[in-house]
This record gives C-alpha cells, structure tokens and sequence, in this order.
C-alpha cells in the first residue's frame, strides 16, 4: 500500500469541486460500483417490496376510506414513504460500496471477498449506531405496522413519519454524517479498549471530525439534497419519456411505481454515499492535514523497508 500513491489526489477542494469528482469517480469505477452497491441493496428492496406492497392498492384503499376521494393522494403517499424508506436505509444498505471506496483510494480493486469480510466483521457496531440509533433497520418497525394496516392515518404518519423520524434523519447526517467512516474505514470502537489506549472511541472520534464544521457540513448537506433531489426528478421525465416514446405508453404505470422509481432513488442514493466519502476525505484534509499524514507515514514505510 502506497498512501501517497491514491487514485485520488489528496487536495483540499469545494464543494462544486466534489460533486464533480464524484461523477469521475462514478464513471471510472461503475462496474464495481454497480456490484458492491446491489449487494447491499438487494436485501432492502426485496423487504421494501413485500412491505409496501399493500401501500400501491390504490383503489382497495380508495374504498375502504371515508375521508378522501381520488386514488392520487394514495399513489403521492406510497411515492414519499418509499423515498424517505430508501434515504433512511441507505447508509446501512451502502456501507460495502463505502468500505470499497475508502480502500480503492489506496489499493487498486481490492476483491468482492475482502469488503464484504471486512463489513462483517463491524456489523455489531454498524448495527447498533446506523441501524438504530440512526434508523437505517429502525425504518423497518413502522413499515411492518403499515404492511399489517395499510390504511391512510395522515394525522399519525406526517407527524411521526415524515417530521419526526424523516426531519431526525435528515438534521443527524446534516450535522454528524461520517458515522459509516469512521466505523469502516477508521475502525474505531464503541468503546476505547483498555489495551490500546491511544485509540479513539467512536463518540470521541466523531465529535473531533464533526465540531469545528458542523455549519458548513450542514449546508453542503442541504445543497447535495437539493441536487439530488432535481437529479432523481430529471432522471425520473426521462425514463418516462424515453419509455413513452419506445412503447407508447405515456401514462404512469405500476411498473414506475414498484421497480423504476425506487431503482432511480436508490441510484442517487449511491451518487449521495459517493459525495459523501468525498465530503469525508476533504474533511480530513481540511481539520487534520490529511495529505501530510499520508506522506510523512509513506516515508516512515519507506524508511522501515530500507532497515
């Protein structure tokens, strides 16, 4: 391993600057890219499918209500829950293309085998903090109670799925959102290890990378948001014109609802983890001198090969 020898160069950038690198990134290595991230996703959109599946019963809802008349209200509804679904999972979904990222940086194609291996070996600790605490497999509780009572409460699911559980989501990865680096990619414990203490535990470590640019990660959070969110819509037009133009079919159909329109939020999801990683490494550089850590450890190697 080569740490001043990356796949990418290891500067201080902008945030304009990043979103573009994630676009090289993404075409330079979509393959792999591709593989990592259904690996993670297949799981939770097979859940999501099963799940949400009473939610796309449009006019079997229609009729059992008293309250609303048009089908429409339902469709919008499926629609918002399985995008902020996918959002909420997407971090725990995602954390082998997250460890495939951090490692290709400095090892060329490391193997399928080792991310995988490597992920597994911290699922307790990803569990735990982005499972749970940050509601990546949490979700799942209140898709299970839609799935058994499909029936449409707005006065029970706005408050407690869309502004609680949604804007909660939303306000932690704004301020605090390298919590899958630093348990992949930097290792460190829920809890400091008596054996080495130099180490830094986990709440330690991410208060040290996330308090001095808490304002400004929180405002390239909402400007990544608003640029993922025109993508997904623009991605979104195209597939329908593009299918309308191919079949005839202009109409938005069941298929849009059950696989192209959660497979276009899942893909911005994936760009999103790619922005983020970024985020994470400009973060470094910008608070801890990265790059100078990375050279001066790469002539210690260098110096302890020659003895």
């Amino acid at each position: 391993m080569q740490l001043d020898r990356t796949a990418i160069t290891i500067s201080q950038r902008t945030g304009t600057e990043l979103v573009d690198l994630s676009l090289i990134v993404l075409r330079r290595n979509w393959g792999l890219i591709s593989l990592h991230s259904m690996l993670g996703i297949l799981p939770f959109a097979l859940i999501n499918f099963v799940l949400l599946w009473p939610l796309t019963q449009y006019d079997t809802l229609l009729m059992a209500s008293r309250d609303f008349a048009s089908s429409d209200l339902f469709q919008v509804r499926y629609l918002c829950i399985m995008t902020g679904v996918i959002l909420i999972e997407a971090p725990f979904a995602l954390s082998g293309l997250t460890y495939f990222i951090g490692q290709s940086v400095f090892i060329e194609r490391p193997s399928a085998r080792s991310v995988w291996m490597s992920v597994w070996q911290r699922m307790g600790a990803m569990i735990l903090i982005v499972g749970l605490l940050r509601l990546s497999m949490f979700v799942l509780v209140p898709m299970i109670f839609l799935f058994a009572d499909p029936v449409f409460r707005p006065e029970f699911e706005v408050p407690i799925y869309l502004f609680l559980m949604c804007g909660y989501v939303f306000l932690i990865r704004g301020f605090r959102p390298f919590a899958t680096e630093i348990l992949l990619l930097e290792r460190c414990p829920l809890v400091k290890p008596k054996s080495r203490p130099d180490q830094l535990a986990y709440s330690l470590r991410s208060s040290s990378i996330h308090r001095s640019l808490s304002g400004e990660l929180f405002g390239m959070h909402i400007g990544v948001s608003i640029v993922e969110f025109l993508t997904a819509v623009s991605l979104i037009m195209s597939s329908m014109f593009l299918i309308g133009v191919l079949t005839g079919t202009w109409r938005w159909g069941m298929w849009m609802d059950l696989f192209l329109f959660p497979l276009i939020v899942w893909c911005t999801a994936i760009w999103g983890t790619i922005i983020r990683f970024l985020l994470y490494m400009n973060s470094r550089i910008r608070t801890e001198g990265w790059e100078i850590e990375l050279r001066l450890k790469a002539e210690a190697q260098r110096m302890e090969a020659k003895s």
